[in-house]
């Protein structure tokens, strides 16, 4: 059994107390001893663990796969029709003086002739493609296609559909002779070329007045770069036989654009070739080279308006 200590302590006090009071005398009322409370055992609660709460680690959160980003098409931009602009009508311009014939080739008749600079629309053009039609004088008239400049568009340009027969032949009653005449033995030739005389003819032709003829080599085989000269009043025109497409060994001039006034004389004859001869030829704006006569001359006096055909000049 436990003691309380202070009770005990309290009981000793008391007892010491009366043994006094006994011998000193009368002794004094005792008075009784206050009672100690005892003190209260409060008895300490038991103690509940509070379990320790650890934070939950939070997972970081997992890295988002990027996303590539969708390609949104955009809608092309709307087509804006072309604006058909109109295409020009096909023409011709002349870059020199170039021959207006009747048909497409050089065996049709002379109309005249374009100088440079000048420009008509294409009506039409040959099977072949290599000649033009156009309006001249208000008929159809041909120009050479190689000889001028087509502009606009020519892929419009249609066959044309009044192209006329072709000439014929011209008349044999005066066939060429086989071989020229050679001059005679007992004289030296007085020029390396020979006029050929009497195989020439001269018709009348009232809308155009015009010459043509060939250079020959002495065994009648037709030759190219020869150059002739018409003059009429002053020099007027050099081409070479066989130049600008008018076929081996020819040569023609039209030097009136129209008939001849009469009374006009006209001399033909072969002159030496300059080292460099423009397209057509040579005429009083290009300026003539050397002159000298290399043959005896043609010589023609105008009454009516002709053409003459035929002209020959021979030589090796």
């Amino acid at each position: 059994m436990r003691r309380n200590p202070v009770l005990l302590i309290s009981l000793a006090l008391l007892l010491l107390a009366a043994t006094g009071c006994a011998q000193l005398g009368p002794q004094a009322t005792p008075v009784p001893p206050t009672k100690t409370p005892k003190p209260t055992f409060t008895a300490t609660p038991a103690v509940t663990a509070t379990p320790l709460i650890l934070p939950t680690a939070t997972k970081p959160p997992a890295t988002a796969t990027p996303v590539a980003p969708t390609n949104t098409p955009v809608p092309p931009p709307t087509a804006v029709p072309p604006t058909n602009t109109p295409v020009p009508a096909a023409r011709f311009s002349t870059g020199q003086a170039v021959n207006v014939r009747n048909g497409p080739g050089v065996n049709y008749n002379l109309l005249g002739q374009l100088p440079a600079g000048q420009s008509f629309e294409i009506t039409g053009k040959n099977n072949a493609g290599d000649w033009l039609q156009f309006t001249y004088n208000g008929q159809p008239a041909w120009v050479s296609a190689g000889l001028v400049n087509v502009s606009g568009d020519a892929g419009s340009i249609k066959l044309a559909q009044n192209i006329p027969a072709p000439p014929p032949p011209p008349p044999t009653t005066r066939p060429q002779p086989t071989t020229p005449p050679q001059p005679a033995a007992t004289s030296a030739p007085q020029y390396p070329f020979v006029l050929v005389k009497g195989v020439e003819r001269c018709d009348p032709n009232a809308g155009m007045t015009y010459f043509s003829g060939y250079v020959r080599y002495l065994d009648n085989s037709l030759r190219n770069g020869v150059c002739v000269h018409i003059a009429y009043y002053e020099p007027r025109n050099t081409k070479c036989s066989g130049c600008d497409g008018v076929g081996d060994g020819n040569w023609s001039f039209s030097p009136f654009g129209g008939p001849a006034p009469s009374g006009t004389t006209v001399d033909i004859w072969v002159v030496s070739c300059p080292s460099s001869m423009p397209a057509n030829g040579q005429t009083q704006n290009t300026g003539f080279g050397d002159l000298t006569p290399r043959s005896e001359k043609w010589h023609y006096t105008v009454t009516n308006s002709v053409q003459c055909t035929g002209i020959t000049f021979a030589g090796n």
